[in-house]
């Protein structure tokens, strides 16, 4: 019992910090001015100084160049996401980031966040904490490529931008705008437009899911995230599975 209520405190404390930490990096985004950046803007060529940005409002994606000549999207990002985080700390090499709406941003020069942010334990235990959720998505896309047909891929990346932004209480029903476009959604997935569309006209007149004209609207949640889940491998179920401190932390990110 001693050794349960133990780390239940442990817990407790780890999810306090992870809180502070995000509210103080948040009022160090803050303290910097804000710009306003249209659709189809390289991030990096906007904004001069190198470090990490968060999305105050709009969508961006991550870009990557195959060696075969093509480019592919391999990451996602809603309002509220931080973005560089794992350039900055050089896990990967930089790559283009593609705003797809007009967006809002506030951004954090390197030296700033090598000397302020990772001086401070909560601020650098909430930094290592969306490296990790930087690190969940990538696995679920992951699996979902490797481990689902295109239905399941397709259910996959509706429930995820779905969740993501119900946490963040950006939505209140089971519809959002979906700034991707047919081809976009196959480079993210590994389709090809074709099969993307055709994927999308079953779904419609299956009743689960409708997407026109930008906008997604969830018809049968179940089915849906049964599609997503019936043929996924045992990484990605795990990869959709928050523990309860990740859940806290994110019902508290929503409240802020």
């Amino acid at each position: 019992m001693q050794s349960t209520g133990s780390g239940l405190e442990q817990s407790a404390r780890l999810q306090d910090e992870l809180v502070l930490g995000r509210r103080k990096l948040s009022a160090i985004f803050r303290d910097s001015p804000p710009r306003i950046l249209g659709a189809g803007v390289s991030l990096g060529a906007a904004c001069s100084s190198e470090g990490i940005y968060q999305l105050r409002a709009g969508w961006a994606c991550k870009l990557r160049d195959l060696s075969i000549g093509r480019r592919v999207i391999v990451d996602v990002y809603l309002p509220g996401d931080v973005i560089g985080l794992d350039t900055l700390l050089c896990t990967r090499r930089p790559e283009e980031i593609l705003t797809l709406t007009s967006v809002t941003v506030e951004a954090i020069p390197a030296e700033e966040v090598l000397t302020d942010a990772f001086s401070d334990r909560p601020t650098a235990l909430y930094i290592a904490w969306l490296l990790g959720q930087r690190q969940r998505r990538a696995d679920r896309l992951l699996a979902a490529i490797s481990g689902l047909d295109a239905r399941g891929r397709l259910a996959t990346m509706v429930l995820d931008f779905y969740t993501r932004l119900q946490r963040r209480k950006l939505i209140t029903r089971s519809e959002y705008s979906l700034p991707l476009t047919q081809i976009q959604i196959g480079s993210y997935l590994g389709l090809t437009v074709v099969h993307v569309n055709r994927v999308l006209r079953a779904l419609r007149e299956e009743r689960i899911v409708n997407l026109e004209k930008h906008c997604v609207t969830i018809l049968d949640l179940a089915r849906l995230t049964r599609m997503a889940r019936d043929r996924a491998t045992p990484s990605a179920m795990r990869a959709s599975t928050s523990s309860p401190t990740e859940n806290a932390l994110l019902t508290v990110q929503a409240a802020d």
